[in-house]
């Protein structure tokens, strides 16, 4: 039997074997989930396996964070003093700050957004209500593969003391005071490698390609909140700093978007899209188990964007 031309494949079936084709080139458990919106059709690549969030889970929260602050349950003006265990390793710039630096929980809010910082996302975490209820906000908008399994704390204790059990019992002040315990860059290197891909390793939080994204999608429709909240966190989500990924190659194209990373095992980026000429797109790429370089997966995701953007914008046309 022959193969198939591409002149007997459509637009959407193209679209998903050249994915394929590229996941293919990097060694990393994938998953991809694209919405191009206006109902023109999606592409799932094993889009439903649970998969390490990263700071992709920093979706969840604040979405959860800006529903109670609707209800009124939440004052966005609330003023936090940093103190040294507000403190988390890390992205961000709050655990860089002097202790007695003051911040709103809005402030909080955008932090932990455009620059992942993971001093804030704990603050979040905390005014949102804990774990238990950002999975609860999650399921009431009918998204059972989310699931926020700790804070950042908790994590950042799990990896350092991997490497010196003493480390998961100390006080979160000390643990970023102290750091990770490794003489040169290549024994910590090998340190985060035996983490991840051995027994200790526990996720940031785990959720679908697909769950994400389609929280993504009611944020985009106005579904998971009134319209001037979802547009609250779609301007949140557009201040994002890191461009590594999906957004890289994109020209022209409004980004609202949210990267998660532990490099170079996890690599991902999610959100929403919008060509200047083109429907809007909802994009949710997850990695992990990757050996390799960064650089490299980070590149592929940047490339599968830069693929589905241009067949948004040929919708169009």
């Amino acid at each position: 039997m022959g193969a198939f031309s591409v002149s007997e494949l459509s637009w959407l079936e193209v679209l998903e074997n050249r994915l394929r084709q590229l996941a293919g080139s990097v060694r990393a458990e994938w998953a991809i989930y694209v919405h191009f919106t206006g109902g023109a059709g999606e592409i799932a690549i094993d889009a439903d396996r649970m998969q390490d969030t990263m700071s992709l889970n920093k979706v969840p929260i604040l979405v959860t964070l800006m529903r109670k602050i609707e209800r009124g349950e939440v004052d966005p003006a609330e003023r936090i003093t940093l103190t040294e265990d507000h403190k988390r390793l890390g992205t961000g710039v709050l655990f860089l700050l002097d202790a007695g630096a003051s911040l709103t929980l809005k402030d909080a809010a955008w932090l932990m957004t455009v620059v992942s910082d993971n001093t804030a996302s704990d603050i979040c975490l905390e005014a949102a209500g804990g774990v238990d209820s950002v999975n609860a906000e999650m399921r009431e908008l009918g998204l059972h593969c989310i699931e926020v399994t700790g804070d950042a704390l908790t994590w950042f204790r799990a990896l350092a003391g991997s490497m010196d059990p003493e480390l998961a019992t100390v006080s979160p002040g000390e643990l970023v005071r102290r750091g990770y315990p490794f003489n040169t860059p290549a024994s910590f290197a090998a340190a985060r490698e035996r983490y991840h891909f051995g027994p200790a390793n526990r996720p940031f939080s785990l959720a679908s390609a697909r769950s994400l994204g389609q929280l993504m999608l009611q944020i985009h429709e106005d579904r998971c909140a009134a319209p001037a909240t979802c547009a609250t966190i779609r301007g949140f989500l557009a201040g994002q700093q890191l461009q590594t990924m999906l957004p890289k190659y994109m020209w022209g194209v409004a980004a609202a978007h949210k990267t998660g990373n532990f490099p170079p095992f996890v690599s991902s980026d999610l959100g929403i899209f919008t060509p200047s000429a083109g429907r809007p797109v909802i994009i949710s790429i997850m990695t992990q188990q990757h050996r390799g370089q960064r650089a490299m997966v980070e590149d592929t995701i940047a490339r599968m964007g830069e693929l589905i953007v241009h067949a948004s914008e040929c919708l169009s046309g």
